[in-house]
């Protein structure tokens, strides 16, 4: 009875998701949010997330698919006749997202832009005893009992609502400025973003502020050789570094080693020989991991390349760096065969410790 309650306020007036196309009006680009998630204090993987978070107008939106609504507490609903979007407060279900793995690239998205959406928060009313208060409402088939609802309409300042197809997103300020649902949120460029819709507990509170320092060094090595580069730049470098080194078991630190001596962390770079971007890849090697020579002058699709021959050299190498960065540099049927220089190696691993030293000297670890 209780959840028929609850979901009166859908089932009377609304139009399903797939019941009516899209009203969209113009297509902007959402920058993918390569950085730290973090909801309740737990993370979120972006790259797990079938429609992910993403920057619009340096505007952080959040995908208001069914994951979320169970870990921020929120069920949404659109009405595309009238463009009203409604949003019920409810309780949290989930700590994480269900099933983790990855469902996207990482790349930027096309999205609709829906104008002209009226966005209404719903929250529902409970009495002293903290039961919660009912009214009566007429449908077809008579009278039913409903629960009594705060209604507040949710101000975008401006911003839209936005789309991939028939699933929707907005920005999160908008849910940190609604009285129904109040999150508390906090950005930290060299971390990410940090949710709380937790009453009386900060956003902040789940911020790692160590993470973000040795981030920030990082970010700092890299501009420290590449001054041509922009900070925020820079930034989504170290994430796609970070990203890449989790995923093929490799210290993030060698793979900024190896792009600064390859190519001084120019995705541009291109080789007397045609090796291509920030880790020097030909693209004769790419084509073997499924990567066109044009993908490698983006540097998240170099970068895993570079990051997944590492990775494997490394374990097949059974963890001598040495052999790993030789068969990376000479081919791997050289190293088998004894023949190749240690010279690269040895070259990389300096750089290697040059990063551990500018991260210590300069307070960073």
């Amino acid at each position: 009875m209780a959840k028929k309650l609850i979901s009166v306020w859908l089932s009377l007036t609304i139009v399903l998701f797939s019941s009516i196309s899209i009203y969209a009006d113009d297509y902007v680009q959402g920058d993918f949010f390569n950085k730290k998630v973090v909801i309740n204090g737990s993370e979120i993987v972006n790259y797990n997330l079938q429609y992910p978070f993403f920057l619009y107008k340096g505007t952080t939106y959040i995908p208001l698919s069914t994951d979320m609504g169970n870990i921020c507490g929120f069920e949404a609903k659109m009405d595309w006749e009238s463009r009203t979007l409604k949003l019920l407060k409810t309780e949290e279900t989930q700590k994480t997202i269900s099933k983790n793995w990855a469902k996207n690239n990482g790349y930027d998205m096309k999205l609709q832009v829906i104008s002209g959406v009226k966005v209404l928060a719903y929250q529902e009313l409970a009495d002293k005893k903290g039961a919660t208060a009912e009214t009566k409402v007429e449908d077809t088939t008579g009278v039913i009992e409903a629960p009594e609802m705060l209604v507040e309409e949710v101000n975008l300042e401006g911003l839209p609502i936005l789309a991939i197809g028939k699933y929707l997103f907005i920005p999160a300020k908008a849910m940190s400025k609604s009285k129904v649902f109040n999150w508390n949120l906090y950005y930290d460029p060299y971390y990410g973003v940090c949710i709380s819709t937790i009453k009386g507990k900060t956003a902040q509170s789940f911020w790692s502020e160590s993470e973000s320092r040795y981030n920030k060094g990082l970010v700092n090595y890299i501009l420290n050789y590449n001054g041509s580069l922009s900070t925020t730049y820079a930034q989504d470098l170290v994430f796609m570094f970070k990203r890449a080194a989790a995923l093929y078991k490799v210290d993030e630190k060698l793979l900024l080693a190896i792009a600064h001596k390859e190519s001084t962390f120019n995705a541009s770079a291109i080789s007397n020989s045609g090796a291509i971007g920030l880790m020097q890849i030909m693209p004769a090697t790419a084509a073997n991991f499924g990567v066109s020579a044009q993908q490698l002058h983006d540097p998240r699709s170099n970068i895993n390349v570079g990051a997944c021959m590492i990775g494997t050299g490394i374990t097949n190498y059974n963890g001598d760096k040495g052999r790993a960065l030789s068969a990376y540099n000479q081919g791997a049927s050289r190293v088998s065969r004894g023949t190749y220089s240690s010279a690269y190696a040895t070259r990389i691993m300096s750089a290697y410790s040059g990063v551990q030293n500018f991260l210590s000297v300069n307070g960073y670890n």
